[in-house]
């Protein structure tokens, strides 16, 4: 039995290839039936029929189908620093692990 994971990637890094997965940014526009998320390498729609606070730091787990995300699990991260975030992201990149 084959499980897809979602697959962690910057806004910027999101293909229309791609089926599942995983952002981590600030909720910059919130509307009735979505809401933009922005991580500094992009912005994008997402697809969510719920309660969503602007300026939320937000990791979404995201399906893809016809080339839109509709969340599918919304993690709020209380307390969370983005900036540190992306600066171990870019270690762990640099690193080649």
């Amino acid at each position: 039995m084959f499980v897809e994971h979602y697959k962690p990637k910057n806004i910027s890094e999101i293909t229309k290839n791609d089926s599942k997965v995983a952002v981590v940014g600030k909720v910059v526009e919130v509307d009735e039936n979505f809401f933009i998320l922005d991580d500094d390498t992009g912005k994008v729609q997402v697809n969510f029929e719920g309660e969503i606070k602007k300026g939320k730091i937000l990791r979404v787990f995201c399906s893809l189908a016809d080339e839109r995300l509709n969340a599918d699990t919304v993690q709020e991260l209380n307390d969370f620093d983005l900036n540190l975030f992306k600066k171990i992201k870019e270690l762990y990149i640099k690193s080649g692990a």
